[in-house]
């Protein structure tokens, strides 16, 4: 009954998603503009615009061929609209200006082209409903990789320097690389990535956009359709199974016991050892048992116990992975009698 829910609701998300394409609900197009104006070509807007006209060309949106457009035009007008009545009175009033669009505007301008992928979910997505715009995170005119390197960038972007460090890759036409782009409004994430057990983000080996889908999807605006967990497993098969004997909090959510973005306890842990485990199980049967100070004889040869009474405390009451370290799931059986094979112990 409650797959049938799910999928009912998903479906409906689905519809409403398209209706609001269909019926264009991004704000006024650049069709809509002036039904009568005159496109004039790239060459006219260069000989007023140059210093914009030489960065566009180095990007992606310079290179496209008519058959790649929405509307067919290539060039400056496949963006701002034909241009003939603003070469006539050069009034910004008489082309499509992003400087002094609002967002819904820029989105009707932008999702014609990039609304089959990116802009499936944008409405739905966390930046969508906030009002984030294109160009809060898109720099059109632009693409990165042909600028020179920015100075300090290494050193902005958190990276340490060396010749194992990589930068994040420049692309997409992305105002800012990626990381230090995130970080201006995810703070408080910015700031989990300094801690001791993180994602190696910092040096360039992964980016926000290597789980997050900045611009919506089906959970969460992460890059998965099913599952979180199933996102997580993309990395760490080893931690997929299915197993013999599982874990079932692992098999359910692996934000159960982990954090994403950074944690001061080892292997990105909410909390270290055995605090963590202890949320849901009881102390060890053992770690209340007192031990013998006495020196123990045996005809093999005798040993001393240096932490006296509290042997057995110290013993069992430090990391649980220690003796349970299959806590991810195992297909062998433990050699404890009482767990009947399932203590995860190897």
């Amino acid at each position: 009954m409650n797959l049938c829910v799910r999928a009912s609701k998903f479906t409906s998300f689905l519809l409403v998603g398209s209706v609001v394409l269909i019926l264009g609900a991004f704000g006024p197009t650049l069709g809509q503009q002036d039904s009568q104006a005159e496109y004039i070509g790239s060459e006219m807007c260069e000989s007023c615009h140059s210093e914009v006209s030489d960065q566009f060309t180095h990007s992606i949106h310079s290179r496209l061929a008519s058959f790649e457009l929405s509307g067919g035009i290539p060039g400056c007008e496949a963006c701002h609209g034909p241009g003939g009545n603003h070469m006539q009175t050069l009034d910004k009033a008489d082309i499509f200006n992003y400087s002094e669009a609002n967002v819904k505007e820029i989105e009707g301008n932008c999702l014609p082209c990039h609304g089959q992928r990116v802009g499936q979910y944008w409405h739905f997505s966390e930046h969508g409903m906030t009002g984030v715009s294109c160009l809060s995170c898109h720099k059109i005119h632009q693409s990165r990789p042909s600028l020179p390197e920015e100075p300090g960038f290494v050193e902005r972007a958190g990276i340490e320097p060396g010749p194992d460090r990589i930068t994040p890759e420049r692309k997409f036409s992305l105002a800012k690389p990626e990381t230090l782009l995130c970080q201006e409004c995810h703070r408080n994430v910015s700031a989990s990535m300094m801690l001791p057990s993180r994602h190696p983000v910092r040096e360039g080996k992964m980016t926000c956009s290597s789980c997050h889908q900045v611009h919506g999807s089906e959970v969460d605006s992460l890059h998965t359709e099913e599952r979180l967990s199933e996102l997580c497993l993309q990395c760490h098969t080893e931690k997929q199974g299915p197993f013999v004997f599982d874990h079932p909090p692992v098999t359910e959510n692996c934000m159960t016991c982990h954090v994403p973005h950074g944690s001061v306890a080892a292997n990105l842990l909410k909390q270290n050892e055995p605090f963590l485990c202890l949320q849901c199980h009881e102390a060890h049967f053992h770690i209340g048992r007192e031990g013998t100070s006495q020196p123990i004889n045996r005809p093999t040869g005798g040993s001393d116990n240096p932490f006296g009474a509290s042997g057995w405390r110290v013993a069992f009451g430090k990391k649980c992975t220690q003796c349970h370290q299959a806590v991810h799931g195992t297909d062998l059986p433990s050699q404890s009698v009482p767990s009947q094979g399932k203590s995860l112990t190897r």
